[in-house]
């Protein structure tokens, strides 16, 4: 049986898009929790069905792939234009106006199509080119890897827009934040994180102005601080309690934060991130999800910049499926950190054992990388 969704498209129960096969009885309780009495199942998808789109679509996506170096202006394009969105709908809140969703879903449906051209434009623009301006990046960044990884976890594009929609405007709520506690460079007293805390429900406020809003865009952006063991806020849910919106925004968003430059920290390597979340799951986040991230942008996700076992630097370019820890890398520097011409390697062919020594943050190095991998 092909299942999917379950729920009744309430507040109270809402639809939870599933779209996955049921090969045994223990699919049913993977799923589907324990609760719920009534499941919806497609009889038109059979497992040969199955199999056959499952082929029809990685030819496509095949066929639609562009590299890297010609999706990255596009990607550049629609970075510049959701970051002007960004600064439009955030200030419209600080001023006491009402925003609509629906005025970015150009944005958003041009970075599902461009994270189906190649998703690794967008995550390599936005962790190599040096970014300012936290509050407004961070919702695009979210909203993009969102998308991204929900694409990995075989979502449709019409719910990856929804996710996507829900991930750029989860943190519209702290637009209604005084920005001294925003951006305050100190540790927050308990009535200052108190304060913080409101976002999620300010958010959910701001995107419920919006008439008719979709109940998926609402409950991740309430939920994206909630965690598995229930010690998340504003509501402490735990467990399948947490809805898969709120489940996948949650684990992009701490990744973004702990990637990203803020007033108080440097940003940290994207490896040592993904090593500190995995000491997290099963606690922070729900069992096997981290594994999923990890699987989806790789040990060194695409745009990381790295120091070679030769003392060189380069960028990584694209991951191998079957060991994630040898990437493709693009060589741009000697090891005096001296421009030379570009060199591609494929870390798991080379016969050299060519390897990565430490993951950098490109932050600290007078060189624009994202123009780089453009020559």
């Amino acid at each position: 049986m092909f299942l999917a969704h379950y729920g009744q498209g309430t507040p109270e129960s809402p639809i939870i898009p599933i779209g996955k096969p049921i090969l045994s009885p223990l699919n049913v309780d993977e799923f589907v929790p324990p609760e719920v009495d009534e499941i919806y199942v497609d009889d038109k998808l059979t497992l040969h069905v199955i199999n056959k789109l499952h082929k029809d679509r990685t030819r496509a996506a095949q066929q639609e792939a562009v590299p890297l170096a010609e999706e990255l202006p596009v990607a550049e394009k629609l970075y510049s234009e959701a970051l002007e969105h960004a600064h439009e709908f955030m200030n419209d809140v600080r001023k006491g106006k009402d925003v609509n969703y629906h005025d970015a879903e150009p944005v958003v449906d041009g970075f599902i199509e461009s994270v189906f051209r190649n998703e690794s434009a967008a995550v390599t623009l936005f962790k190599l080119r040096r970014f300012d301006e936290y509050s407004y990046t961070h919702c695009i960044n979210v909203g993009v890897l969102s998308i991204i990884l929900g694409k990995f976890l075989g979502l449709d594009k019409d719910t990856l827009r929804l996710l996507g929609l829900s991930g750029l405007f989860h943190d519209v709520g702290k637009a209604r934040i005084p920005e001294d506690i925003l951006n305050k460079p100190a540790s927050l007293t308990p009535r200052e994180m108190e304060i913080i805390k409101t976002h999620p429900l300010e958010s959910f406020k701001i995107i419920s102005a919006t008439d008719g809003p979709a109940k998926d865009i609402l409950r991740g952006a309430v939920e994206h601080h909630e965690r598995f063991d229930g010690t998340g806020y504003p509501r402490g849910l735990s467990g399948k309690d947490i809805g898969i919106f709120g489940r996948i925004i949650s684990i992009v968003d701490v990744y973004d934060a702990l990637t990203s430059k803020r007033c108080y920290k440097a940003a940290m390597p994207t490896s040592k991130a993904l090593s500190l979340m995995y000491q997290w799951r099963d606690s922070t986040f729900a069992p096997n999800s981290i594994e999923h991230f990890i699987k989806c942008i790789g040990v060194y996700p695409v745009g990381s910049f790295v120091r070679l076992s030769t003392g060189e630097y380069a960028v990584v370019t694209d991951n191998n499926s079957s060991n994630a820890s040898r990437p493709m890398v693009k060589i741009l520097f000697d090891a005096s950190l001296r421009r030379k011409a570009s060199v591609e390697v494929d870390l798991l062919k080379d016969p050299s054992g060519l390897e990565i020594k430490e993951c950098l943050n490109p932050a600290g190095y007078p060189v624009d990388l994202a123009r780089l991998l453009l020559v």
